[in-house]
């Protein structure tokens, strides 16, 4: 197996030509197409290959070569009708995919016709881009002759290159044309702002720069076509006997979903063209062509060209209207689409959504669709205790405060806040030495008065006895008054109970004023909550209502509740509006303490689960709508 990606220089002489080859010669310029050139070509390089010396030509042919799908198209055989090797074959794809002349084969090592043939072919490459291929398969002497043979392809391969290079250049201008007639077409479209208006334009435009008799527009809706404009007519009765053929060739080409041209100009077509045909007679066209529009994955409608018998379109006329019309279809569907009834879009919308939703395909619209249903059927039947929610304290049934009852000192605070006392229990004492020295001046007093009046007893003097038990009895009184003060010194529980406040540890010997509180109490074994109820919720609360109380500091235990008083004054705090509640508790509640803070929920009745979850925004709705709607 041998690889030649270039020749070297060789030695050549050039016989005259025979006359066989100077028949291919004039062939090869007579020739009407380029198949029928390269026919007489690969005649010429075969006849050209046979009169070198070491070489035996084979066969010699040219092919097309499409980049993008990396396939081959033969283009001309010789021998005619030959069919390509394997060897060939490989040889040629090789030779286009390294875009470099390619020699594969086994060269001769004695006798040529016991070796295998050789394939010799070069790429033909217009700009960056391979077009073509042409190759020889031949047995050569040698390698010398095997060169010579590559070389003599080359120079020949040159013509193919002209060739393939002005088909290049004509299929490079008519999508040049192509594209400058389509955006022509859709500038006429564009600058119009509604369909009626922007289909007559492009119709009338097209039927100018084409060069036709007319040109008709249709729009397919419910499988049916409505011609909705025709060129150089701002109105037309859609029941004419014209208009009815338009739309039947319309619907043909629709229907068959492809271009139909009457008269055809290759007789191997298949389309049905009856009503095109029907079309023609009857309005004396000579030629009818009507392209369906596709858009939006489907067809929309359809172009109806119409030329006089002595101007036929050309191949290069249809590829430019088929080219016009895949263009102009979107945007005059879009149109369409702009200018309907806005009842009509909204019905079209449920329509299209209707027709994903029980037609095939779209699985996880069909999914989404199944779980919002269920979930509406659930939510409709699910039903929930309906509970309102409160911030909750808990405190004692009955709470005393234990003040001070005279201006004086604290001498012991044997107590403080969350200390358990028992009843009589002493909570603080205060200072005593005044009052005690107080008292003696008082006793000593009151003794020097009874002295005085035993005087005057003795005496008789009767004014001043009764002075002297004045005094006595004053004396008595303030005594009496000091034992009280000396009572209220010492500070004793009320009841068994729990201190909620107060810590005097650290203030003893400070001094303390009549009526000042220095501890609260309360039983220890008997509490009620106080619930801050949102006002939003109010309404929802009735006395005689169970509920649950949780606290902080036990958030797994769950205390039974019962409400027992609504306060109606509402308190404003932290951004919120609260009512007060009272609750009592149903059941044993000593692992409590006063002061705990929690959340409470209070039972109100069974509801369906989508009503609990949207009351509120229900609720702002109806505030928002009466305060800004008139009625």
């Amino acid at each position: 197996m041998a690889d030649a990606s270039a020749p070297v220089e060789v030695e050549e002489t050039t016989a005259p030509a025979r006359p066989k080859q100077i028949g291919l010669w004039r062939s090869l310029s007579d020739a009407p197409d380029l198949p029928t050139r390269a026919e007489s070509w690969a005649a010429l390089m075969l006849e050209q290959l046979q009169d070198m010396p070491g070489v035996e030509p084979i066969a010699v042919t040219s092919f097309l070569y499409d980049s993008p799908y990396k396939r081959l198209t033969p283009l001309g055989f010789s021998p005619v009708n030959r069919a390509t090797t394997a060897l060939a074959a490989g040889t040629t794809q090789s030779a286009a995919e390294k875009q470099r002349p390619v020699a594969q084969g086994e060269l001769p090592q004695g006798d040529r016709a016991a070796s295998g043939p050789m394939a010799a072919a070069v790429p033909i490459v217009v700009g960056e881009l391979c077009v073509g291929v042409v190759c020889a398969e031949m047995h050569p002497d040698g390698e010398r002759e095997m060169r010579k043979a590559m070389r003599r392809l080359q120079w020949g391969a040159a013509w193919v290159r002209d060739q393939l290079r002005s088909v290049v250049f004509e299929d490079e201008q008519q999508r040049h044309q192509a594209a400058i007639e389509a955006l022509n077409a859709v500038v006429s479209v564009a600058e119009r702002k509604d369909f009626h208006t922007a289909a007559s334009s492009a119709v009338t435009d097209l039927a100018t720069r084409f060069d036709c008799t007319r040109v008709a527009l249709g729009m397919r809706r419910f499988k049916r076509t409505k011609v909705r404009a025709i060129s150089h007519s701002a109105q037309f009765s859609r029941r004419m006997s014209q208009i009815q053929n338009i739309k039947t060739a319309m619907d043909e080409a629709i229907d068959q979903r492809t271009a139909v041209l009457w008269p055809e100009i290759d007789e191997h077509e298949v389309y049905a063209s009856a009503n095109a045909k029907a079309l023609a007679e009857e309005d004396g066209a000579g030629h009818v062509y009507t392209v369906p529009l596709y858009a939006i994955d489907s067809f929309v409608g359809a172009l109806t060209f119409e030329r006089p018998e002595d101007k036929p379109f050309s191949e290069k006329d249809l590829d430019i209207l088929e080219a016009v019309s895949t263009v102009l279809a979107p945007i005059l569907e879009e149109k369409r689409r702009n200018d309907r009834w806005l009842i009509t879009k909204t019905f079209e919308v449920i329509g299209n959504q209707l027709r994903r939703l029980l037609g095939p395909s779209y699985l996880i619209r069909k999914l989404v669709a199944a779980a919002v249903i269920a979930a509406g059927v659930f939510f409709w039947f699910a039903q929930a205790p309906f509970q309102v929610s409160a911030e909750a304290r808990v405190i004692g049934t009955v709470e005393r405060s234990i003040v001070a009852g005279f201006d004086g000192f604290i001498a012991e605070a044997p107590v403080a806040a969350g200390s358990l006392v028992s009843k009589d229990d002493l909570l603080v004492l205060l200072d005593d030495r005044d009052l005690a020295l107080e008292r003696q001046r008082l006793l000593t007093q009151r003794q020097r008065q009874q002295i005085e009046f035993d005087r005057a007893v003795a005496a008789r003097d009767r004014a001043e006895i009764n002075i002297r038990q004045t005094l006595i009895a004053q004396a008595d009184a303030e005594i009496s008054l000091v034992d009280q003060e000396l009572e209220r010194t010492r500070l004793t529980a009320p009841f068994d109970g729990l201190i909620l406040s107060g810590d005097l540890s650290q203030s003893i010997g400070s001094s303390v004023s009549r009526g000042e509180q220095l501890l609260v109490i309360a039983p220890a074994d008997a509490y009620r909550v106080k619930l801050q109820v949102d006002e939003r919720q109010i309404a929802e609360v009735e006395t005689g209502q169970v509920g649950a109380l949780r606290v902080t500091a036990l958030p797994t235990e769950t205390f039974p509740i019962l409400i027992e008083k609504i306060t109606p004054v509402a308190t404003y705090a932290e951004g919120a509006t609260t009512f007060e509640v009272e609750a009592v508790f149903l059941e044993d509640a000593t692992a409590l303490r006063p002061g705990m803070e929690g959340a409470a929920r209070i039972d109100i009745e069974e509801r369906r689960l989508i009503s609990i979850w949207t009351q509120p925004l229900i609720d702002w709705a109806r505030i928002s709508l009466w305060r800004w709607l008139p009625v």
